[in-house]
């Protein structure tokens, strides 16, 4: 099905949505800005017709229009509701707010009140939103009156009496009426903000999908062993990346397999003169001369096999099986203890287990862990690759520490099998290179082996998603296996 987000690219993608979510911050700022501004001016007119109509009646000023401001021949105090429909032309029913104000003149020594009715077809006048303003201030007082007939913009009209005065009308349509107020885009921009954001948002989202989805079909892809390797859909960028990396990738593990064939090939080719020289050393009268050719041979041929063996595990060709870790562990062990060696499972689990982040970082973190014992344990692995992890772990204590004692815990995401022997003399320095490859311990001048065991063993566990740590314990070392369950 045809999709254009798969054809424009990724940075085209991403300049369209900076252009659109600048564009909608700016229409929304400029709309919401714009209303407030012309509300401000709006609202302010209103307070300032206020403000002339007190000074009209109370100083003689003709700032108003005398078709806006009328005289009334009303002297008493309070309107009728009568004589205020008199003069009232609004087809409609019409709603009154009336209420006073009194407010003190310093100058007179005498309190001035100011009677107002609020004539309306539509509705009632919330007064209670004047009562903060200056009660000292007549003129912002009316002020303030008109600025809210505004604020609500019914059409209206407005009867008012200052102390001794008469009563006058004034109809300020032109200043506070409906068709006056400026259009109040405020919740236009809300709206927009919201809509943009809400779209912006799901854009987000399944573009972090999208980019996740990315990710897993890309690590998928660059897991398997097949020949023919899928290609990603996606924006171009994408498409670029996975195939730069598929390619990068398949040329490593092309170079990685002529290198096994090349020293397989060469380990064929030593293998049948280093037959040959061990027939021959049968044949050396001197025991001492004859031990040491036969050391030296051994050497050679253990560690052509410990790089075939690293190698073959560099190119993670086995498959993924599921297993109880229990039963090959078990196994394990009493093939060990069949050969009289001192090896051990044991079946007791702690609660808790501190797995050094840092071998001597000072820091660590306490994992929670479940009883095995309750549970098969059933885990997915490469079996083969395990064991042979397993198996070197067992190997290395028993040549370096003279025993080997197997445990396994587990947290909710991973399983630890930890090997810990007795071996002395170990170093921090030593402990901190324990990977690195062709390492050996103090003593193995007298013991056989390459040195590749645990390098090979820390590959095989980064293949299961997890790594190989140590720990300095009272009587030995501690060998951590982590493998993602």
């Amino acid at each position: 099905m045809f999709n254009l987000r798969e054809i424009i690219s990724y940075n085209n993608q991403l300049i369209l949505f900076i252009l659109f979510s600048f564009l909608i911050g700016t229409t929304s700022t400029y709309l919401w800005i714009s209303s407030n501004n012309n509300w401000s001016i709006y609202l302010k007119k209103a307070y300032n017709f206020g403000i002339n109509i007190h000074n009209d009646i109370s100083y003689g000023y003709k700032s108003i229009n005398n078709e806006e401001f009328q005289e009334l021949n009303f002297l008493h105090d309070q309107l009728s509701t009568e004589e205020i429909l008199k003069n009232v032309n609004f087809p409609s029913q019409n709603l009154i707010t009336s209420f006073s104000m009194l407010n003190e003149n310093k100058l007179l020594n005498k309190k001035i009140k100011t009677s107002i009715h609020i004539v309306s077809p539509k509705l009632k006048y919330p007064i209670a939103e004047l009562k903060n303003f200056n009660q000292n201030n007549p003129q912002m007082q009316l002020g303030k009156v008109t600025e809210l007939l505004a604020k609500y913009c019914s059409n209206s009209l407005l009867f008012i009496k200052i102390d001794k005065s008469k009563w006058y009308k004034v109809n300020g349509d032109h200043i506070w009426s409906c068709d006056e107020a400026p259009y109040d885009y405020r919740l236009i921009s809300i709206i927009i903000f919201l809509v943009s954001f809400l779209i912006l948002s799901l854009y987000v989202r399944e573009n972090k999908i999208k980019h996740l989805d990315f990710i897993k079909n890309l690590k998928n892809n660059l897991g398997t062993k097949k020949d023919a390797i899928e290609e990603i859909k996606g924006p171009k960028e994408y498409q670029d990346i996975s195939k730069t990396l598929i390619s990068f990738i398949a040329n490593e593990r092309k170079k990685l397999e002529n290198r096994l064939m090349v020293l397989s090939s060469i380990s064929h080719d030593i293998g049948t003169p280093a037959t040959k020289l061990k027939l021959r050393t049968t044949l050396i009268d001197d025991k001492v001369l004859k031990e040491k050719l036969d050391k030296d041979i051994d050497k050679i041929i253990k560690m052509m096999d410990g790089v075939l063996a690293y190698t073959r595990s560099e190119l993670d060709l086995e498959e993924i099986a599921e297993i109880s870790l229990i039963s090959l562990i078990e196994s394990i062990v009493f093939d060990y203890q069949d050969l009289n060696k001192n090896v051990s499972f044991k079946k007791e689990i702690d609660k808790n287990l501190d797995i050094v982040t840092s071998i001597f970082g000072g820091s660590s973190k306490k994992i929670s862990l479940k009883d095995y014992n309750k549970q098969p344990l059933l885990i997915k692995v490469k079996p083969l690759s395990l064991q042979r992890a397993i198996n070197n772990l067992i190997d290395n204590s028993l040549k370096y520490g003279r025993s080997a004692t197997l445990s396994i815990q587990t947290s909710s995401d991973f399983v630890f099998i930890i090997v810990e022997d007795e071996g002395k003399n170990i170093t921090e320095e030593l402990i901190n290179n324990l990977k690195e490859p062709f390492l050996r311990g103090k003593n193995s001048n007298y013991i056989k082996g390459t040195g590749l065991g645990l390098t090979i063993v820390s590959t095989i566990a980064a293949q299961h998603g997890g790594n190989l740590n140590f720990e300095k314990t009272t009587n030995g070392l501690k060998a951590i296996l982590k493998i993602k369950r």
